[in-house]
């Protein structure tokens, strides 16, 4: 029987889980013994899913070399000064390195692919993108990247319980998330996950390896779903939509368009129908209509499981590249101008309820060229304000931004005003 020797830094959820699994297997994947020479965390008496005192515990990184390492586990997540040091040490090393930490390899991964390329240094992060959902390895193992067109779908589980949870309970946008904190489902400070951070890590790794191409994280758009309402939430359904927070790379001609936006989408559609914290990723190609890959996307035991079958590709697989060309090849993308991909959009308004404000409202969009789809005045009472829908025909985002603009200067809007985009043929 074969042996490999690995070290594990971190041990929270994820690498307290995954040493979990190991131990259960009594340390063999793929008739490979797994033996753990090391560990090491930020607290050593914190208590734990595992018995922390029957292994070796790692001070420094000085205290690796004796120990004739194969792999190192990175579990630490952040982007901080011991993180790049784990890295340069890897690399100086020649020590292959899985991870959970997509916030590293999307920030500061540009500095590191190369080295393990030029290394043949395995550089597994399949525990980085969607937990459970094996979609680099599906990517890497059975699709062709080049045939890629586009890649989309949900890739943060925090957010989509949240919006499941809202939509189910009929709650606050608040009141959601600290019911996904209650139940281990968001931390305290979730600002990555609700911003669109955190997916648009995960996207610019996918991007990566589905288009061979140098993506960068600070040229990705993103945006959250702090603002998110429940009446929008209603009022979506209404009209047959359902509200995700989308991640899309799509190619346009030479071109690509990229970016992480809560979106409405078909009511009907898989997508919509992904709930809590399902991850969902949906590829489409030249040579294949669609793929769909769906699971857990969130929680220590799947997130582990992603990191085992990167020891298994590990132990099965000789030549190693990180995104299955050498990245010193791949060049930067091009993106397509925002604007250039037009959608409609769903736009809503809070106005005084007089004779004549619709009449102004649908003037201001003529004005700025604008064409209206269907127009809602929903629920009308005796109050003194009514709320509109509006969903746009087809437009760019400039034009919506216009808009919203001259909007938010007449007197008879009295509260914000909420935009969203339609994506109707996608999920």
């Amino acid at each position: 029987m074969n042996k490999i020797n690995i070290v594990v830094f971190g041990l929270g959820v994820v690498g307290s889980s995954l040493m979990k699994i190991i131990e259960n297997n009594k340390y063999v994947i793929k008739d490979t013994k797994i033996n753990i020479v090391g560990i090491k965390a930020n607290n050593k008496n914190k208590k734990r899913i595992i018995n922390t005192k029957k292994y070796n515990w790692i001070d420094d990184l000085s205290s690796l070399k004796d120990l004739k390492i194969d792999i190192i586990i990175e579990a630490v997540g952040g982007t901080d000064k011991f993180v790049n040091s784990l890295y340069q040490y890897a690399i100086k090393n020649k020590i292959s390195l899985i991870t959970a930490n997509k916030a590293q390899l999307a920030e500061k991964g540009p500095r590191y692919f190369d080295q393990f390329d030029k290394e043949n240094l395995f550089l597994g992060f399949e525990a980085a993108v969607l937990g459970a959902v094996p979609v680099v390895k599906s990517i890497s193992d059975t699709i062709l990247p080049k045939k890629i067109k586009s890649i989309y779908g949900i890739f943060n589980g925090t957010t989509n319980y949240i919006l499941s949870q809202m939509y189910k309970n009929k709650i606050s946008f608040k009141d959601s998330l600290n019911l996904a904190i209650k139940n281990g489902f968001a931390e305290q400070n979730s600002s990555s996950d609700l911003s669109g951070k955190d997916a648009t890590h995960k996207l610019t790794l996918l991007s990566n390896l589905s288009f061979q191409q140098k993506f960068q994280f600070k040229d990705i758009s993103y945006s959250g779903i702090e603002n998110i309402k429940l009446i929008d939430l209603d009022y979506g359904l209404q009209l047959g939509y359902k509200l995700k927070l989308l991640s899309i790379s799509e190619k346009i001609g030479s071109k690509f368009y990229s970016s992480v936006a809560p979106c409405f989408v078909n009511k009907d559609s898989l997508m919509a129908n992904t709930e809590f914290e399902d991850n969902l990723c949906i590829i489409e190609g030249d040579d294949f209509v669609k793929t769909s890959l769906i699971g857990k996307g969130a929680g220590g035991f799947p997130t582990a499981t992603s990191i085992i079958s990167d020891l298994a590709t590990y132990i099965t697989t000789n030549n190693y590249k990180v995104f299955n060309s050498n990245y010193s090849s791949m060049t930067l993308p091009s993106y397509v101008n925002q604007n250039a991909r037009n959608r409609s959009y769903y736009i809503r308004l809070s106005v005084a309820n007089k004779v004549g404000v619709l009449k102004t409202i649908t003037q201001f969009f003529a004005k700025k060229s604008i064409s209206i789809k269907s127009i809602i005045q929903l629920n009308p009472d005796d109050s003194n304000t009514v709320p509109i829908v509006i969903i746009s025909n087809v437009v760019s985002q400039k034009k919506i931004i216009e808009i919203t603009k001259l909007l938010k200067k007449n007197n008879y809007i009295k509260n914000d005003i909420s935009t969203i985009r339609l994506e109707d043929n996608i999920g």
